[in-house]
């Protein structure tokens, strides 16, 4: 699993009215939020240096910048209609809340040669960024319609929402020097399906040793004979 995780609950009914208006009510969060930004970024120009020289991410400086992009993705998820639930202010883990943002303690060591050209191994994932917010916007506007008018989120909508939100927020951490693993595009974990019983009797009779079984004599139209008395 990526080190940096996003979870999200589902609810299926939800608040029309503060959907209706959500963009106008978290004008607050919006604005704290750009704040939180602007000092992040200061942290990570500073950061790029303290990798460059001493091949590590200071643990206070990664903690505040992993507070901030948890805040900005708790926002982000709020906006495009993840939750109802109003986000909390600080940039602490909060386990009650709808909208998760994990993540595992900074390397003991890091890259110095992915730092410096960290920008340069980020093209391709800002160029995925921008397919992704617009994929993001898309379905977030299909899930705003169908609350205002029906009173409900389709699971299939918040998991499009949750996959999309998930996606961004790694690739952020990879972004903001957090992580030196490259973020993947799909899951974290491989799936892992049971053989069907056809599979495995397909396997069988390719590997040539597989056992073989002898029809059962009933399926034959025999009779097994009575024991002896």
């Amino acid at each position: 699993m990526y080190p940096v995780t996003y979870e999200a609950d589902y609810l299926r009914e939800r608040n029309r009215l503060t959907t209706f208006f959500r963009l106008i009510v978290a004008i607050p969060w919006l604005i704290v939020s750009s704040i939180y930004a602007i000092a992040q970024l200061v942290v990570i120009i500073i950061a790029w240096f303290a990798i460059l020289f001493i091949g590590r991410f200071p643990e206070g400086m990664y903690n505040f910048v992993g507070g901030v992009l948890r805040f900005t993705q708790r926002v982000n998820g709020f906006v495009n209609l993840q939750t109802d639930a109003w986000p909390p202010f600080g940039l602490s883990e909060d386990s009650s809340y709808p909208i998760r943002v994990n993540f595992r303690p900074p390397a003991a060591r890091q890259s110095r040669l992915k730092d410096l050209f960290r920008l340069i191994l980020a093209i391709p994932l800002l160029i995925l960024a921008y397919a992704m917010s617009a994929a993001l916007t898309a379905v977030a506007t299909i899930s705003w319609l169908t609350i205002v008018f029906r009173g409900y989120q389709p699971a299939a909508i918040h998991n499009a929402i949750a996959y999309l939100m998930g996606w961004t927020t790694r690739a952020n951490a990879y972004i903001y020097l957090m992580r030196d693993e490259y973020p993947p595009v799909g899951d974290e974990n491989p799936v892992e399906v049971a053989p069907s019983e056809q599979d495995l009797l397909e396997a069988g009779d390719l590997g040539g040793n597989g056992p073989t079984l002898d029809p059962a004599p009933e399926s034959q139209g025999e009779v097994p004979p009575p024991p002896a008395q």
